[in-house]
This record gives C-alpha cells, structure tokens and sequence, in this order.
C-alpha cells in the first residue's frame, strides 16, 4: 500500500490489519505530546523586586545569532535546513509565544537553578529565565497553575497572588482567555478506558462558579470553542447512548451530537478552534479508521488520505508526518482541508530532522517548526516553505 505516493511499510498484513496498527502506534505518540497555543507572553529576567515580589520585564527580545546544523548530507539548493536552538540536550515540549519570536518550555537546568518557565528567541542565542514557578501557563502566561501540598492554586506570576481551585488538588487548563479552568473528575473502579466516566467541571480562574457540566463515558475533554460559550467532548452522554463528537452547551449542559463516531482518539483543535483533527483506531467499521477532519459546528467532516502525526499551520492547513517505517526520516505534507490537497515541504532525502517523541510544535504564525531532535534531544528550528 501507498499513502500520497510513500510506501508504507511491506506487504506481509491485510489493508486493514495494517492500517489498525498504524493508528494505535500514532495514538501512543500523540498521547505523549502536548500541543499548547500560546496567546501572549511576558519576558522576565530571573531578578525579583524584594518589595513587591514582580518580575523585571523585557520589552523585547534580544537579538542572537543561529547556529546551523551539521548535515550528514549536503543540502539541495532551496531546502529548509535546520537550526539548533538549545545545547545540553533541553528540552521536551517546547511551545511558541504569540508573535512565533521566542520559544518557550518548563525547565530545571541544574541542581542549584529553579524549575520554571525558560525562553530562547527563535533566532538563537542565550536561554533567559521567565518565571521560577512549574505548571501549567494560561495562553498569554499571566497566570499559572499548580499544585502545592494535594491543593490546586492559581497564581498571577507578576505579583504573587494567588487563588485556590477547589478541586482536591486536580491538574487543570485554562480557557483561551484565561477567565475558566477545567478539570475531570474520574470514575473510581472502571479502568476499561472506553468505560470509565468523567465529570467535566469548569470554574472562574479564580476558582468561584464551580460546577460539574457534563459526564462523560469513554471519552474526553476537548476544548472550547463558540467564545468559550461551549465545549467540546468526546464519548458518550449516557451509558447506552450513542458514541461520538459532542458540543455541549455551558448555560445548561446540553449535548449536540456532530458526528457519530466510536473510538476516537487524539483531537486536536485548530488554532481559532473551527476545525478538529482526529484518528479513529479499532472501529468496526474498518473505512472508517484514519485520519479525519471535521468542522466544529458539525456541517463537515472527511477522513484524509494521509496518515500519521499531524499539527495545525493555520485555519483548514493541517501539517501530516506520514507514518512510514521504510523512510529514512520525517516528510512533511501540507493538507487543505476542505479540498483535500497534499503537497510535500519537506523531502527526508533532502532534510535531516529526526524527532523525538513526535515532539514538534508549528509556530503561530505557521512559518516555523520548533523540534526536539532525536539525535541530540537539543531543540531545533525549521523554517517551513509555502506549498
């Protein structure tokens, strides 16, 4: 079989058993990565006003110079060529500031250095401290959230202050504005993932207005989308009901059903929350396994050709890693949505950019590839080409 004109592996399994297996592997990569989209961030020197407990701000990043990577192959002229971003081999999960100028990730350098958030400019140079404190940042990184002796808090960086959740020491995310957090509360005894429940609760950041939504069987937690006046959910709504993509309202918890579906796995918003990226593994149905695409008021849906990792460039441009085992490394595809369109941006015989842990991020502004790279768990910078 080939996907897009790439072999895919060797003819020793049915269509179907092979397409089952691909779906799980890519499933376990996905689920190891986060994909956050930033919408703003401040940039703060590790030095602390000892009378006010704020940071020192930058305005602006400083310039620096990019260090271009050694190529185990010459480069053909017009292909993109990898820089290296950070030494010591740092760091997993890095993400991207609003104007894609700086790359942001959660580290401890060394033994005597503080956890917290760091940031190298895109154009290279030195990795600056932004604020000592780990956990999980609202999308303009003004406040953060943590969990500190079984209790969740939410704290706003610059001053200090800080409000409890009152969710017995639950992780949660924030909405795109940063005004809601989420948090599940799981079924106890029900370890079959398709069985197990989960109460989806939402609350002010500040943690008043706390309330349970909706319950879910079998499924997730989505996002936000319609103006943070819904979510989205997968799974199913009653025990016996049927299995799918819902929108739930948050004035009353009203469920809509946009596709029928069982076994999906892996959403993945589209930056503006329109579109929604998703695999489906071990249907029934054996078409329906793949890749899909859908819009999130429910008036499309398509399952692409393509197959494998896959990210967000823009509205309706998905960015595909195939998933081919015969490849000496990663190709790039860029899918238009809607009309189903492939092209090719980046060719393996061309590029070296080996991946770990299919830790990549695509800048906001969807000219950029930040990757942690397999080789040297350094990260990296690609400039991506247009289709």
């Amino acid at each position: 079989m080939r996907i897009l004109g790439l072999p895919i592996g060797k003819v020793t399994m049915s269509s179907h058993q092979r397409i089952v297996s691909y779906v799980a592997f890519a499933a376990v990569m996905l689920f190891c990565a986060t994909i956050i989209r930033l919408g703003g961030v401040a940039y703060a020197s590790s030095a602390r006003y000892m009378e006010s407990g704020s940071f020192l701000l930058y305005p602006t990043p400083p310039m620096a110079t990019r260090m271009p990577i050694r190529t185990p192959t010459p480069t053909a002229v017009g292909e993109p060529t990898p820089y290296r971003l950070t030494e010591g081999g740092c760091c997993p999960y890095p993400s991207w500031s609003p104007d894609s100028l700086w790359v942001p990730f959660l580290d401890r350098p060394g033994a005597y250095e503080p956890a917290g958030l760091y940031a190298v400019a895109a154009s290279g140079g030195e990795v600056a401290l932004i604020v000592d404190r780990a956990g999980n940042f609202s999308r303009d990184w003004s406040r953060v959230a943590y969990i500190d002796g079984g209790r969740t808090f939410v704290e706003r960086w610059a001053d200090g202050e800080r409000w409890e959740i009152p969710n017995e020491g639950r992780a949660v995310c924030f909405s795109p504005s940063g005004q809601f957090v989420e948090w599940e509360v799981m079924s106890r005894g029900i370890e079959f993932p398709d069985l197990r429940q989960q109460a989806i609760w939402l609350a002010n950041y500040n943690g008043t207005d706390a309330r349970e939504v909706v319950t879910i069987m079998g499924g997730e937690f989505v996002g936000w989308v319609n103006g943070e006046g819904e979510i989205l959910v997968t799974g199913r709504l009653a025990p016996h009901g049927p299995a799918g993509i819902w929108r739930i309202l948050l004035e009353n918890g009203a469920g809509q059903l946009l596709l029928e579906m069982d076994r999906v796995r892996s959403p993945l918003l589209s930056p503006d929350g329109d579109w929604l990226a998703f695999t489906v593994a071990f249907d029934t149905k054996q078409e329906r396994n793949g890749l899909w695409v859908m819009r999130t008021d429910g008036s499309f849906s398509k399952k692409l050709d393509l197959f494998g990792a896959y990210r967000w460039r823009r509205e309706g441009e998905l960015l595909v890693i195939p998933l081919d085992l015969e490849q000496a490394g990663p190709a790039l595809w860029q899918v238009d949505v809607i009309s189903g369109k492939s092209w090719q941006l980046i060719d393996p015989l061309h590029t070296s950019w080996q991946i770990a842990s299919n830790d990549w991020q695509p800048s906001p502004d969807g000219e950029k590839i930040v990757f942690r790279s397999a080789e040297d768990q350094n990260l990296w910078l690609l400039e991506l080409p247009s289709p």
